[in-house]
């Protein structure tokens, strides 16, 4: 019985890495206050581009191919899938033996998924579902990866963790680091990641009642968690990676199962600071610095099972 009930859970927060859900209401937002900083907008975005570096985000351009490999050497797998039916489509990605799979939206739009594996032969397929859970694949190509830079991976836009500079928690980061900016410590970065993941924590509630109603092709959306102030471990890990990756910080959103609640898949971060990747939970932290407990931000790794990292 308990194997059955882990698998169920397993479903519903498989779920959540897969492609997606959008919400086209209109969005009311506030930038975070400047009141405790005494700096214009003009010199923040100065100190901004004078201190912090910002990794720049592959075009957004229909490729030629379905699946496209002109950004491998970046990490990135680009797909651009049109399908005729109604069936629920797949995206597979294999190297030596590591397989991941992914829902994809298959109504053409641009997705982007990470090459997570390192160097060496993938092989992309894209599938649809015939009946039950059989898959049909309709698409595949096998390519050579060499990529010039492995933390760069995870500064990419991909499709659960969807940003670009327009999105209003990306134009917000400026503010929320605006004091680190302004005191230029030696350790800006790990400085501001310190600023992101303390507005995260304190800013974002737990939504109970939203992993009831999960879709299976849920995918985090950043800016409807940062203006609702409230998602799922998922929505957490996806606005801190999203974040960080804007100021060229590398992260990765990672999925498996923490110890303090084994039975159960979750989503958190790994940062790479100072040269090491440094395991992060803020979904755990704000439940934590709600509740009075205390704790510190850098999680042991050995508390957190990894199934899949993005």
């Amino acid at each position: 019985m308990r194997k059955t009930y882990i698998f169920l859970l397993l479903v519903v927060c498989i779920a959540a890495l897969f492609a997606g859900c959008t919400n086209d209401s209109e969005i009311n937002h506030t930038s975070p206050s400047q009141s405790t900083v005494n700096i214009s907008d003009d010199e923040l975005d100065a100190l901004f581009d004078t201190l912090l570096t910002r990794p720049a985000l592959v075009p957004d351009e229909y490729p030629d191919e379905i699946i496209c490999t002109d950004y491998t050497t970046l990490g990135l797998l680009r797909i651009c899938y049109a399908s005729d039916t109604d069936a629920k489509i797949k995206l597979q990605v294999v190297k030596d033996g590591s397989t991941i799979a992914y829902n994809l939206a298959g109504d053409g739009r641009i997705e982007n998924f990470p090459l997570q594996y390192g160097n060496g032969e993938y092989t992309a397929r894209i599938m649809e579902n015939i009946e039950a859970d059989e898959y049909l694949i309709v698409e595949s190509k096998t390519f050579d990866v060499t990529i010039s830079d492995e933390q760069a991976v995870y500064l990419n836009s991909v499709q659960n963790i969807d940003w670009d500079y327009d999105m209003i928690p990306i134009e917000d980061v400026r503010y929320i680091v605006a004091q680190t900016l302004m005191n230029a410590p030696d350790d800006i970065y790990f400085s501001c990641a310190t600023d992101l993941y303390d507005y995260v924590i304190q800013n974002v509630d737990y939504d109970d009642e939203k992993i009831l109603d999960l879709l299976y092709n849920y995918l985090p959306d950043i800016e409807q968690t940062y203006v609702d102030g409230k998602g799922i471990c998922y929505d957490y890990a996806s606005l801190l990676a999203a974040m960080l990756r804007s100021i060229n910080i590398p992260t990765k959103l990672v999925k498996g199962y923490a110890s303090y609640n084994p039975s159960v898949y979750h989503a958190w971060n790994e940062v790479y600071i100072n040269g090491q990747w440094v395991v992060i939970d803020t979904t755990r932290d704000a439940a934590l610095l709600k509740s009075g407990a205390s704790f510190e931000p850098e999680k042991s790794k050995d508390d957190y099972i990894t199934v899949h990292e993005y």
